[in-house]
C-alpha cells in the first residue's frame, strides 16, 4: 500500500496531527493507498504560504508565469506521468485506465491552451471628459485562489481552474474530492518536478468538513472555483459570501436531448448513448433525460437498445479499454437502482439494463434505458448522475422546448435535427449554457463551459473562464 502526503508550500507533509485516510478501490473495495485528512492547522499553513508566494509571483510576467505551466504540460505529455497518474485516477475512482490516461493528456493539451493567454491579458484605455487626463482600466490578478475538484475528472478540472488561474497571477491552493486524493498527490509530484516557486500550487487532502470548511470560510482567500453538486455549491456560495470572496460555481445539471422527427437516428443514438454512458453516466453535462417526436421514438429506442447493450462493462483498470467500468461506490450505484425501481413503480418500462449485473460487485451498474416516461417522474427530474436514461415523447416543438426548460438545471443540451429553422428555435430557446446540435456533448478549451439556472455561476475555459481569474483597476490620470 502505498502512502501519500500533502504538498504545502513546495514540500510534501504529513498532516499535523498524523491522522490518515484510506483509498479504496471501488470495484473490490480494496485499500490501495492512504493519505493525509488534513487538518485546521495544516490548511492555515497552506493559505499562508500561497499568500506569501503571491507577492512575487504576482510580479512576474505574465509569459514567465506561462512558462511554468507549459513545462508542467510537457511533463503531464510524458508517458510515465500518464501511467502513474491515470493509475491513480482508475483505482480511485473507477474509470477505465485508456480513459484515465487520456484525461492525463487531456489535462496537458488544456494547460498548453491557457499558457497561451500570458501575451492576451489587455485592459482599456477610456476617452475623459477632460483634456489633460487619461482613464486605464487594467485587469490584474485577484490573489489566492481555491480550486475544489471533483472525483469524476479530477485531473482535468483542476488543469481548468489551476492552468488559467496561474497565467493570471494567482496563487493556487487545491483541495481535491476525499474520494480522488490520490490522483491530486501524484499530480502534486509533477508540480514539484515543474520547479514552481515555493506555495504557489498547495495541495491538501481531507475530509469536506474539516479541510473544505475551513478553506471556504477563511478571510485570506480571493477566489473560490468549485465543480460539483449543486446542493454543496450552495453551501460554499453561502460560506464564501461572509467575507465577499469571488466564487466561480460549475454545477449539478440535467441535460435533455431532443430528437425530432427529421433527425438522423444514427447519429442520435450514438451521440446520446455516448453521452449518457461515458463515466458510467457520471458527468455533470452530459445526456440525462432524452425527448423525441412520437412519429420515431420506436426506431429511436430500438438503435438506442443496441448502444446500450453492446457496451463492453468490466474492471477499468484490469481491461484498460472496456468502455464502461464501475461507479464510484457501491452505494452511488444502490442509489441509482432505487431511481430505476421508483420509475417503473410509477408505470416506467424498462428496455434494457435496470438490474445489479451477476459476477460483478454491487459498484457496478448495467446501461439502462428506460421507455413510457413522463415529465413528472423523479428520474426525469432529477439529477440521476449514473448509466440511466429516460425516454419522454413529445408531439410539437413548442411541447419539446417546454420539457427541455421545465428543470432547476441548465448546464447542457443536445438537439439532433436538420431542419434550420428547428435548430434556430431551439438553439434559441433552450434555457441552457451550452447546446449542441446534432453531436455529444464535450466542450472545447476555447469555449466557455457555464451553466444557468442552478447549475452555476460563473464558468470555464476560453476567453471569459479565462477572465473569471482577473479582477479590473481604474486609474484616472491627471497630467
Amino acid at each position: 500500500m502505498n502512502s501519500y502526503q500533502a504538498f504545502i508550500n513546495g514540500t510534501f507533509t504529513d498532516s499535523s496531527n498524523g491522522q490518515t485516510m484510506e483509498a479504496r478501490t471501488p470495484s473490490t473495495d480494496e485499500v490501495f493507498a492512504e493519505f493525509p485528512a488534513c487538518t485546521e492547522e495544516d490548511v492555515a499553513k497552506a493559505i499562508q504560504a500561497a499568500n506569501d508566494a503571491y507577492r512575487e509571483w504576482k510580479k512576474l510576467p505574465s509569459i514567465e508565469r506561462s512558462g511554468y505551466v507549459r513545462k508542467l504540460a510537457d511533463l503531464l505529455k510524458e508517458e510515465s506521468a500518464q501511467q502513474k497518474i491515470g493509475e491513480a485516477i482508475s483505482k480511485e475512482m473507477g474509470k477505465p485506465l485508456s480513459a484515465a490516461k487520456g484525461e492525463v493528456g487531456g489535462a496537458a493539451e488544456l494547460a498548453e491552451y491557457h499558457s497561451q493567454w500570458a501575451r492576451r491579458i489587455e485592459g482599456s484605455v477610456v476617452d475623459a471628459d477632460s483634456s489633460n487626463e487619461r482613464i486605464l482600466i487594467y485587469k490584474e490578478s485577484l490573489g489566492v485562489v481555491v480550486c475544489i475538484v471533483p472525483w469524476n475528472f479530477p485531473i482535468y478540472v483542476l488543469m481548468r481552474k489551476l492552468a488559467p488561474a496561474l497565467i493570471a497571477g494567482n496563487t493556487v491552493i487545491a483541495k481535491p474530492s476525499y474520494k480522488s486524493a490520490v490522483s491530486a498527490l501524484e499530480f502534486a509530484k509533477i508540480v514539484e518536478k515543474a520547479g514552481f516557486p515555493p506555495g504557489v500550487i498547495n495541495v491538501v487532502t481531507g475530509e469536506d468538513e474539516v479541510v473544505g470548511d475551513s478553506l471556504t470560510g477563511s478571510h485570506q482567500i480571493n477566489m473560490i472555483t468549485f465543480t460539483g453538486s449543486t446542493k454543496v455549491g450552495k453551501k460554499i456560495a453561502e460560506r464564501a459570501s461572509q467575507n465577499m470572496v469571488r466564487t466561480s460555481l460549475e454545477l449539478g445539471g440535467k441535460a435533455p436531448a431532443i430528437v425530432m422527427e427529421d433527425a438522423d437516428l444514427d447519429a442520435a443514438a450514438k451521440g446520446i448513448a455516448g453521452g449518457r454512458l461515458a463515466n458510467s453516466g457520471q458527468v455533470c453535462s452530459n445526456t440525462e433525460r432524452v425527448y423525441v417526436h412520437e412519429s420515431v421514438k420506436d426506431a429511436l429506442i430500438e438503435k438506442l437498445k443496441s448502444e446500450f447493450e453492446s457496451c463492453s462493462i468490466g474492471d477499468g483498470y484490469e481491461n484498460p479499454d472496456v468502455q464502461m467500468g464501475c461507479m464510484v461506490h457501491r452505494n452511488e450505484a444502490k442509489r441509482v437502482h432505487q431511481l430505476v425501481e421508483e420509475a417503473k413503480a410509477q408505470g416506467a418500462e424498462v428496455i434494457t439494463g435496470g438490474h445489479f449485473l451477476e459476477g460483478f460487485s454491487e459498484a457496478f451498474y448495467p446501461p439502462t434505458l428506460l421507455d413510457n416516461c413522463i415529465q413528472n417522474m423523479t428520474i426525469v427530474k432529477e439529477e440521476v448522475f449514473g448509466p440511466v436514461l429516460p425516454i419522454v415523447t413529445f408531439s410539437t416543438i413548442e411541447e419539446a422546448i417546454g420539457y427541455a426548460n421545465d428543470s432547476i438545471y441548465g448546464l447542457t443540451s443536445n438537439v439532433y435535427t436538420n431542419n434550420f429553422q428547428y435548430v434556430m428555435k431551439l438553439t434559441t430557446e433552450i434555457e441552457a449554457g451550452e447546446v449542441y446540435v446534432n453531436r455529444q456533448q464535450g466542450e472545447a478549451f476555447q469555449g466557455y463551459h457555464a451553466g444557468w439556472k442552478q447549475s452555476g455561476i460563473g464558468g470555464d475555459d476560453g476567453k471569459y473562464g479565462f477572465e473569471e481569474f482577473l479582477q479590473k483597476k481604474t486609474v484616472y490620470l491627471d497630467f
